[in-house]
């Protein structure tokens, strides 16, 4: 491709209504979504990666339900790869890529063009070392084209996320998150050692069904790791800004400001000078 090809990025920290918000922006814009979640690519991976398919309704969505949890290992290579061949084939249909999801280090991959060297580690299972790889090596990812991002972020303080994760974690509790697990080990053959690997209510839930935690324990225990994957989610926001990564945060996803902000971006207009930086945001005592 000879010109930078658009794109929405939608992003912010886990359980602040990423999906419904890019739902509602794909219908505005003609857009198409591409998920951007190490973890939903896995099939049966549902209440525990928060994929909320049914919100998704007629709108097309990528990079969801593309590998097997217990065979494959999706990394940010297999990533990149497929991230530019989606965003490449909805602009050539004269659609919008709009990618959504919180997994910060993926989303920097592709709006820093990360050139990734020396191919993919060995699979887990392989039997071979899993060594660093190699810079001096073939390059396993370098973007095939450029992009023009705009990058969208929505903004809850840090207690009302952490209010929105416990109501989240028991709403998920209750539709069935434990059956869940236990059919991805019983059915789709995926180890305990495994669910480890998946981490957060995979590793929680896994060991409460394999009886090393009561119920309420696991609850605890989740949460508080929820809390702080959602911090962990923070400190990479502010690192994208200091890296130079403009970050537009949406006051509790204001779609309106989301929209007014695209049509700009889609127009060539000046945008507005960001006078909010989650890096310049600062909780308790300095």
């Amino acid at each position: 491709m000879d010109e930078k090809v658009k794109i929405i990025a939608l992003t912010g920290p886990t359980a602040t209504g990423k999906t419904a918000l890019a739902v509602h922006l794909a219908r505005q814009f003609n857009a198409e979504i591409i998920s951007v979640d190490s973890r939903q690519v896995y099939r049966g991976m549902d209440l525990g990666t928060g994929k909320d398919l049914a919100e998704y309704e007629e709108i097309p969505y990528h990079l969801i339900d593309i590998a097997d949890p217990a065979a494959d290992e999706y990394n940010l290579s297999c990533f990149c790869k497929d991230a530019f061949q989606a965003i490449a084939d909805i602009s050539a249909r004269g659609k919008l890529p709009l990618l959504c999801g919180g997994t910060p280090l993926y989303l920097t991959a592709i709006l820093q063009a990360y050139r990734l060297p020396g191919g993919a580690l060995p699979h887990h299972n392989s039997g071979l070392p899993r060594e660093r790889q190699n810079p001096e090596a073939e390059y396993s990812f370098i973007p095939p084209f450029e992009i023009d991002p705009l990058v969208l972020g929505i903004y809850f303080p840090r207690k009302t996320v952490h209010e929105r994760i416990e109501k989240r974690l028991d709403a998920r509790l209750a539709a069935g998150m434990c059956d869940e697990v236990q059919k991805l080990h019983d059915l789709q053959k995926v180890s305990w050692e495994k669910m480890e690997f998946f981490g957060l209510e995979y590793r929680e839930i896994g060991r409460y069904l394999q009886g090393k935690t009561s119920f309420e324990e696991m609850r605890y225990t989740l949460l508080c790791r929820i809390r702080q994957f959602a911090k962990r989610q923070d400190i990479f926001f502010r690192k994208m800004e200091r890296e130079g990564i403009p970050i537009r945060w949406l006051k509790e996803g204001c779609a309106p400001e989301a929209e007014e902000l695209i049509k700009r971006f889609l127009n060539n207009s000046k945008l507005p000078e960001i006078t909010f930086r989650m890096s310049e945001t600062f909780y308790g005592k300095r």
